[in-house]
């Protein structure tokens, strides 16, 4: 048989059919769970409860499994998933205001260069300010209490949304837009059709900064205000030497920033599903 003869009908369907770019990554887990971290974080649980149990004996620093009883004894109370729905509603609301006004906005000033030049010495002033230093003046303008935890989280959360929409819409290609108006196009038409999904992108990223920024603002000004919520929860664990439940309620605010962080990349696969980068984060 010759070197050069063509291959046989049995090898040729015998051979793997080529995978399209993109495949491997839908075919991992919808909400990208990684198995492997999992893993680590388990073994890293049982390391911390062995040094814990035998090197490091304070008071101060309890086992992992004794945080792990409180957190089911609290939650068998109900103490502290009052103070979670309390957290996860004011997040939510202030999540939301800034993601609506931030859209908004952003698209607005990304599709005129006028709007922007006029809203700019405004906008820098504000961004650097930050949202802790901002407190003492919501709570003279607001008072103590979830309008002014809800004000605090839009604030911090804005920015990102803004700007990541701003230049998404800023960065539409010269060539898609006049592409669009050669076809009879008009100016609204060109925003909504070429402008906003191509910024889309750029919006999902800004949204899931916010994200992560709102839950960081809703236990910082519950702290400190102490107007309720997880972190009034952890402050109140804090001073009455409850360790155990105070570590019980800062591992429960680490794993509703982790669920949050699934829930938001999937909601960006789905909307955003023309990102080839968003596919592929969700299989790793």
């Amino acid at each position: 048989m010759s070197l050069t003869s063509a291959p046989t009908e049995e090898a040729v369907a015998g051979a793997p059919a080529p995978v399209a770019p993109g495949r491997a990554a839908r075919r991992g887990p919808r909400l990208g769970v990684n198995p492997r971290g999992f893993a680590f974080a388990l073994g890293l649980l049982v390391v911390i409860e062995l040094l814990t149990a035998t090197l490091v004996t304070s008071a101060y620093v309890p086992r992992p499994s004794e945080v792990g009883s409180a957190l089911l004894s609290e939650i068998g109370e109900g103490d502290i998933l009052s103070g979670l729905g309390d957290t996860l509603w004011a997040y939510l609301q202030g999540l939301g205001i800034a993601a609506g006004l931030g859209v908004i906005l952003g698209a607005a000033l990304g599709a005129s260069n006028v709007a922007y030049q006029t809203f700019r010495v405004v906008i820098e002033f504000l961004r650097p300010l930050p949202s802790v230093a901002l407190i003492p003046f919501s709570i003279l303008l607001l008072g103590v209490g979830s309008t002014t935890t809800v004000a605090m989280i839009a604030y911090a959360s804005f920015w990102p949304i803004l700007f990541n929409t701003y230049y998404g819409v800023r960065g539409v290609h010269a060539t898609s837009v006049e592409t669009a108006r050669s076809f009879g196009v008009g100016g609204l038409g060109v925003f909504f059709r070429v402008q906003i999904p191509s910024a889309a992108t750029s919006v999902a990223a800004g949204v899931r900064i916010s994200a992560s920024i709102a839950l960081i603002l809703v236990i910082t000004v519950e702290m400190l205000t102490r107007s309720g919520g997880l972190g009034h929860y952890i402050v109140r664990m804090q001073v009455a030497i409850r360790t155990e439940e105070m570590y019980a309620g800062i591992f429960l605010v680490g794993l509703i920033g982790y669920l949050i962080s699934l829930v938001v990349g999937h909601l960006e696969r789905r909307v955003v599903f023309w990102n080839v980068d968003s596919r592929e984060d969700g299989g790793r």
